[in-house]
């Protein structure tokens, strides 16, 4: 169910009696920008420190102890070329505890996005500077997991000025320019101009689905926003861009990024789906089963398709003198996938992985949010049932469609330049 509370702001919610717990969440969405991104990802970690009311993250803690445990988070989660900026609280229904548990809960969840710990000259500057110092350390770790590194590596290169090109957590140069006004000051801009979307999830009675309609979306005035749009990411039809990093490192990582070109709510992208799990991505894909298993070119041989941005990312771990004898049988199998060459087993067999993976997100309220999220950013209005009907009905022609559509646009290898031994 989607309502329209106000201009710029709506209200979800997603019915599920059979969880003992329920979830409260807002969402703001906004786009990925150079000039923000790194603002955006400190944001929630800041706030997550304490509010007016409980200054301390002790307070704050001992406090979820008292409502039952209750677990409070905030974070940004990309999607394509935006992001979304999100405080949700998960907390026992109030059935199972026999007190009305959900009214302290809304009232906590307006304290933390709308009362901060705040002084005349913004945020917590102990707060902020702790918080710094966090994210440094994170964006300066990416490297640390070489198969997400150089994955972004190869996105960065394909997407150079647009969202879904950055790295979320943002860049270590922006960290000293941020400083407890202007941070507080972009918090403001979000909560007053951006996209909301106020989301619960479990089981909830007319009265109470009114009365966090009331308290949470009456915090909020109309706004002119709407949803990030992604661009699709269409083939070009250049020579493929090829990228080596050497790195002191055993194992070496090569992650070829391919342009799809399908539009996530069209109908051709079911076959782009399934596709991509016959191809790599499932334990018995085209891509284990060959340049792993059969010829053991690889430790790994994946690919993982990307809906938003309509791309494709295939990753391997391999050893750095094998690159070309991986690279062509990953464009043998890419081949075999465009003529058509899949047998019906693996197409049987692809669509019964998919669609236990898609039955499984009913399982978690947190899952299930995330989906009707990422629809409505999209424009779809399909559920998971919907979802599951559709992949059950792809056949091997829309898969070949699908493929003749997609090239690859870059190569990146993370080269490792030790024989034997140190770091893989």
């Amino acid at each position: 169910m989607t309502e329209h509370i106000k201009n710029g702001v709506d209200f979800k919610f997603i019915k599920a009696e059979k969880f003992k717990t329920n979830i409260i969440s807002v969402f703001f969405n906004i786009p990925l920008k150079r000039e923000t991104v790194t603002k955006a990802a400190l944001l929630p970690s800041v706030m997550k420190r304490g509010t007016m009311k409980h200054q301390t993250l002790t307070e704050l803690t001992k406090y979820l102890y008292d409502l039952y445990s209750a677990s409070l988070r905030a974070g940004i989660r990309s999607k394509g070329d935006g992001e979304v900026l999100y405080f949700t609280i998960e907390y026992i229904r109030d059935k199972f505890i026999g007190e009305n548990l959900t009214e302290k809960i809304i009232e906590l969840l307006n304290e933390f996005i709308f009362d901060p710990l705040t002084d005349e000259n913004g945020f917590n500057q102990e707060y902020l500077d702790g918080e710094k110092i966090n994210l440094k350390n994170a964006i300066e770790g990416l490297i640390n997991d070489k198969r997400d590194y150089a994955e972004y590596k190869c996105r960065e290169a394909m997407f150079p000025n647009e969202g879904y090109g950055m790295y979320e957590a943002g860049f270590v140069e922006d960290i000293p320019n941020i400083t407890t006004k202007n941070l507080y000051d972009f918090y403001k801009e979000i909560i007053s101009g951006t996209k909301v979307d106020i989301f619960v999830s479990g089981n909830f009675d007319t009265k109470t689905i009114d009365e966090i309609k009331n308290s949470i979306g009456g915090r909020f005035e109309p706004r002119d926003a709407e949803y990030i749009s992604t661009k699709i990411a269409a083939p070009c039809s250049r020579e493929i861009n090829k990228i080596v990093e050497e790195i002191p490192v055993v194992q070496s990582k090569l992650c070829i990024g391919v342009r799809c070109g399908i539009d996530p709510t069209s109908p051709e992208y079911y076959g782009l789906l399934l596709g991509g799990c016959i191809f790599g991505g499932s334990p018995f894909s085209k891509l284990f089963n060959n340049v792993r298993e059969k010829l053991s070119l690889a430790y790994y041989a994946v690919s993982r398709t990307e809906r938003f941005k309509s791309t494709m990312f295939i990753s391997c771990g391999i050893e750095t003198e094998k690159y070309q004898a991986a690279y062509d049988e990953i464009m043998v199998q890419f081949n075999k996938m465009r003529n058509g060459e899949i047998d019906d087993s693996e197409i049987e067999n692809s669509k019964l992985y998919l669609i236990n993976g898609y039955n499984s997100m009913k399982d978690g309220l947190r899952t299930m949010e995330d989906y009707y999220l990422s629809q409505a950013i999209m424009g779809n209005s399909g559920d998971i049932d919907d979802l599951i009907e559709r992949v059950g009905k792809v056949t091997k022609d829309d898969i070949v469609r699908a493929f003749n559509k997609i090239e690859f646009d870059t190569i990146y290898f993370l080269k490792g330049s030790l024989n034997n031994g140190g770091e893989a």
